[in-house]
């Protein structure tokens, strides 16, 4: 089973959709350790210590229409029902907010359901963009001597995970090696437990093309014009970083 590693809690990778919109909904349940999916259960619930199951709101039965920063923010402060376990033993019921319940996942620290204050935002996709150039110098220790295109990812939204399926099938012919993912951490941010859990950053390393083919075979990936464009408006900086 495949799992977010940078959230505190075993988070499996199937709850893409409630992580990426900030929306858990009736019936969906949390453990604080993976050995509630990776072991036989009479093992692993003596290794459980709490648990986490949602009450309301009651599970969409429409599919997902709509992803991204606005949604999750809109989602963050909006009321959820939870009831926590501890040993598998239900200690109360709780009126939270989706944020909470999301941070607690994402930090660990389950008082984070009854606090007062609403957590900060996990810093989203967007924001990273413009905090780029602080880790060039960092990321330059990846070069090995070639050139790199670096992507940063949300690995929960279908959008990003799209784009980076694109990226990678462009740029497959010049690799010099496979991409190399790194956490916000790995790739040197200096507050890079303020950013989300989901994000991580591609880097490709890529042989025998200059910047300007780079920079093409990049556009042509990812970058649809309208119809009713008379130039390109495609910007680099809205996607990645040549290095």
């Amino acid at each position: 089973m495949e799992f977010f590693s940078n959230f505190k809690w075993a988070v499996p990778a199937a709850f893409s959709d409630a992580v990426s919109l900030c929306c858990f909904e009736e019936g969906d349940t949390f453990y604080d350790s993976r050995t509630a999916y990776e072991k036989d259960w009479p093992i692993a619930r003596r290794e459980i210590e709490y648990s986490i199951q949602v009450r309301f709101p009651a599970r969409a039965t429409s599919h997902v229409t709509q992803e991204g920063e606005s949604v999750f923010d809109s989602n963050w402060g909006s009321i959820v029902k939870v009831d926590l376990y501890e040993k598998l033993n239900k200690i109360k019921s709780i009126t939270t907010t989706q944020g909470k319940l999301y941070s607690v996942l994402w930090k660990g620290d389950v008082q984070l359901l009854d606090s007062l204050r609403s957590p900060a935002k996990p810093i989203k996709l967007k924001k990273i963009m413009s905090k780029l150039d602080e880790i060039k110098p960092h990321l330059s220790n990846y070069s090995k001597g070639y050139r790199l295109f670096i992507l940063p990812r949300d690995s929960s939204t279908t959008l990003s995970k799209k784009k980076f399926s694109k990226v990678y099938s462009s740029l497959s012919n010049h690799l010099y090696s496979e991409p190399e993912l790194l956490s916000p951490k790995e790739a040197g941010f200096e507050k890079w437990e303020q950013f989300a859990p989901t994000i991580d950053l591609a880097v490709f390393r890529l042989t025998s093309l200059n910047e300007n083919e780079l920079l093409e075979l990049v556009k042509s990936a990812v970058y649809v014009p309208s119809r009713s464009a008379k130039k390109s408006m495609f910007r680099l900086a809205s996607h990645g970083m040549i290095l």
